[in-house]
């Protein structure tokens, strides 16, 4: 008979295997986590479309080509902040910070790996080695407690930044509108600097005519030429900020190293309606509910709390449990295996034809084994820490003091955001009443001059370049204009970033100025009958054209000079 194993220890060996098996199952149904941070990023999508009016496209990947602009390509707002929510590289990299998040979130609901120890002592002189060994492994206890305060703050962590990135997609959606504003005013100041330029050429050539005829005299034809190249200058900046402004605008929308040919809509400033601004304590009360970055702190805020619970839980002693056993040392056994076994009986059977009798030498029976002792020992095993040098009092008070600090960003960040409001909202103010002034008292008075002006030069009681001095002064203060309505635009957009979304509920809406209805686009009056203002203009590459008025020629389109004759 084999060796005998009583029928408590083969009980006992069942249900170490059951234990067993039943704790792979259950290790491998916590191990299974799935990370999916789709939800995360639809969360943060509706954000910014809640804020910006834009859903970006965050599913796909970003253009690495810029659309194929011309000359005659125009941007459209729309399209600039489509572009920009879609493409621009930081933008995409904070993106990143939902999926890391959601990781975190993940791994801390994930109990720590168990551990298994093993250990054989070899008998000196032969034998059965002792075993020694966890017969399941040792699991950490301390995760039960653990675990829920670390999702705490994982969860809390994973709420900051999707406010983050969604408050980041919003800050760029606002310097889009404001880049996109100072280009639409840019492009519109080129324009009428250009005519004013024109205007003031054309008063040098009436000029240095007067001066032929003995009416002018080289002072002032020096000082409607210096006039002229003041403009030149002028216009020579402004031209270089709008080219700044476009590559910043191609900057956010992740197109870099684009070319520059392209417009953006055409703003008019007598078509412009400026919208009032609304009062100090709505906004501060808009701006509390709807600011991101300030939800965003206080989440971080928030996250921190939840560390200072589980440095706390973490400074409790660690715990681990599992199954111990243990097999006892034996002597060299006197049953051999199956290889003497059958060794023995080949023996005896050679013996015995040796002799042709049966050999009076006794061997051991092939099988009739040895009876032994069998010594196992089975059961529970604990490893308990013993906090005696570090009970984690330097980790929980750091991350008291990082709470502390928590709180006191996001309470700085009230005060940031009270301090942002009014100040963009005395900004805001100050460019819708200038940008009104100027549209309901200067530009009638200007408009009304130049009327003044005209007659006078019909009458021939004025001369050309009184008319076009007045002409120039009203382009001017359209000029000015244009400046107030870009600040107004810039500081609107400004005002929606600070109060966290859009201005939808106008306290009251005014035209910014009216039109100036055959003012400077009225073609030049008829010439006064007076010899001294009729003269012929023509081109210097082109002497055939002949013209009675200022303009360009229509073949090189440069401007019509005084055509050269003797004075009478």
């Amino acid at each position: 008979m084999r060796g005998m194993v009583s029928k408590p220890l083969r009980e006992a060996r069942v249900a170490a295997r059951g234990a067993f098996g039943g704790w792979l199952m259950l290790m491998a149904a916590a191990g299974c986590a799935r990370i999916d941070p789709s939800p995360r990023i639809e969360e943060a999508l509706d954000l910014v479309e809640r804020q910006t009016g834009q859903r970006p496209a965050w599913h796909a990947p970003w253009d690495d080509q810029p659309p194929a602009w011309d000359a005659n390509s125009v941007l459209t707002l729309d399209q600039a902040l489509a572009l920009a929510l879609r493409n621009n590289r930081e933008l995409r990299a904070a993106l990143e910070q939902i999926g890391q998040a959601d990781a975190e979130l993940v791994q801390a609901g994930l109990l720590r790996n168990p551990s298994l120890n093993f250990m054989m002592m070899f008998p000196s002189g032969g034998g059965r080695a002792m075993l020694r060994g966890s017969g399941l492994p040792m699991q950490p206890l301390e995760d039960l407690w653990l675990i829920p305060a670390r999702q705490e703050a994982a969860r809390a962590e994973l709420q900051r930044a999707v406010l983050s990135v969604a408050d980041r997609a919003a800050e760029i959606a606002a310097a889009v509108k404001k880049t996109y504003a100072r280009l639409q005013y840019s492009q519109r100041a080129l324009e009428l600097m250009r005519e004013n330029r024109n205007l003031v050429d054309q008063s040098t050539s009436i000029i240095r005519a007067r001066q032929t005829a003995g009416r002018a005299s080289q002072v002032d034809v020096n000082f409607s030429h210096i006039r002229s190249l003041k403009l030149k200058s002028e216009l020579i900046q402004v031209e270089a900020e709008h080219r700044a402004a476009q590559r910043e605008l191609l900057m956010l929308m992740g197109f870099a190293g684009a070319g520059d040919g392209w417009r953006v809509e055409p703003a008019s400033e007598s078509a412009a309606v400026l919208d009032a601004p609304p009062g100090e304590d709505l906004l501060l009360l808009a701006a509390a509910e709807r600011r991101l970055d300030v939800k965003a702190a206080e989440w971080q805020a928030k996250a921190a709390a939840a560390e200072l619970k589980l440095m706390r839980r973490e400074a409790l002693p660690e715990t681990a449990l599992g199954l111990g056993l243990e097999r006892a040392p034996a002597p060299r056994s006197n049953n051999p295996g199956w290889a003497g076994r059958a060794g023995n009986v080949a023996a005896r059977g050679l013996l015995d034809r040796a002799t042709g009798m049966p050999s009076p030498i006794m061997l051991p029976e092939a099988f009739a084994p040895k009876m032994r002792e069998i010594d196992w020992t089975l059961g529970p095993m604990i490893d308990l820490e013993l906090p005696l040098f570090d009970q984690g009092q330097a980790r929980i008070a750091q991350a008291r003091h990082q709470y502390l600090r928590r709180r006191a960003e996001y309470e700085a960040k009230l005060q940031e955001v009270t301090r942002q409001v009014r100040e963009t909202l005395v900004m805001y103010r100050r460019a819708y009443d200038q940008a009104r002034f100027y549209g309901e008292s200067i530009v009638p008075e200007v408009e009304r001059n130049l009327q003044l002006a005209r007659q006078a030069y019909v009458a021939g009681q004025e001369g050309l370049t009184l008319f076009l001095d007045v002409q120039e002064d009203l382009i001017m203060t359209r000029l000015k204009i244009v400046e107030y309505a870009r600040e107004y635009r810039v500081q609107r957009a400004e005002l929606e970033r600070v109060i966290g979304g859009r201005l939808e509920v106008p306290d009251s809406a005014v035209p910014a100025t009216r039109p100036a209805d055959g003012a400077a686009a009225a073609p030049p009056p008829p010439a006064a009958d007076t010899p001294a203002e009729t003269v012929s203009l023509t081109c210097a590459m082109h002497p055939q054209i002949r013209r009675d008025a200022p303009g360009r020629c229509p073949i090189c389109d440069m401007a019509l000079t005084p055509a050269s004759k003797p004075a009478k």
